[in-house]
């Protein structure tokens, strides 16, 4: 309370200035939006954070050039994480928060970091054997990123709202509106029709990776693989302190 004593307001986590009760239950309605909105800004980052150190370490290992520049980087983070994580921020969400904040935010970003990954890396090789040039796959694999990144950008918002279809539906649009309008400024160009056709087929196995994948982390996130309690074989002591060690008479 905030007419108790000096020390016991600093040694308290919550303070209660007006000693009004009635005012817990708006702070931990802000607590639990805090939380969900950092899990779901979280996702949304270590999503293309994970499918960027992934497609380096495989860049490095297979000797190709890293197909995606920095400007189109930043066109897939602006309307897949920046534009989504502030508006979505702002919405109030007072679902209670279960399991561990890091494991539930890796094992929902991993799957859409996994099927970029695999696509995009795909792709490359593909390119390679069929003699595409290095700016068409650039361009082709920042629609394939940003085929992802709405994917998970969906499943974060689900389930839908009306604000929420306003956030998605005007990502979805800038995306494109900018892709078209300053196309010089993120460096994108007309892709030929072989390119186009490996776009459209790996978009359509990005869905069914995307999907499978999800399922998998989402049996994994289930499952508990650290037992909350060890027993070691002690044995209970009464709560009268002294220990039984006769032959059952009650006698030593």
């Amino acid at each position: 309370m905030g007419s108790g004593s000096d020390a016991a307001r600093q040694a308290a986590q919550v303070v209660l200035l007006d000693d009004d009760f009635s005012h817990m239950k708006q702070i931990i309605s802000e607590g639990r939006r805090d939380i969900n909105n950092l899990t779901r800004s979280a996702t949304l980052f270590l999503y293309k954070n994970i499918f960027s150190m992934l497609l380096a370490i495989f860049s490095i290992y297979a000797v190709f050039t890293y197909p995606l520049k920095p400007s189109q980087i930043s066109l897939v983070s602006m309307f897949n994480i920046g534009v989504p994580a502030f508006f979505l921020a702002l919405e109030p969400n007072e679902k209670k928060q279960e399991g561990r904040f890091i494991k539930n935010t890796l094992l929902k970003a991993l799957p859409a970091s996994l099927t970029s990954f695999f696509s995009i890396a795909g792709l490359v090789i593909f390119s390679q054997v069929f003699k595409i040039n290095n700016v068409d796959v650039g361009v082709a694999s920042t629609y394939l990123l940003s085929f992802v990144g709405f994917l998970i950008l969906f499943k974060i918002c689900s389930p839908m709202n009306l604000y929420r279809k306003l956030v998605l539906g005007m990502c979805f649009i800038g995306f494109f509106v900018c892709a078209y309008y300053l196309s010089p400024l993120f460096s994108i160009t007309t892709i030929s029709s072989e390119c186009l056709l490996f776009v459209t087929v790996f978009t359509i196995a990005e869905e069914s990776l995307m999907r499978n994948f999800t399922k998998v982390f989402e049996w994994l996130e289930n499952v508990e693989f650290i037992p909350k309690k060890l027993s070691f074989g002690a044995k209970a002591v009464p709560a009268s302190g002294k220990r039984n060690t006769g032959s059952g008479t009650g006698k030593d």
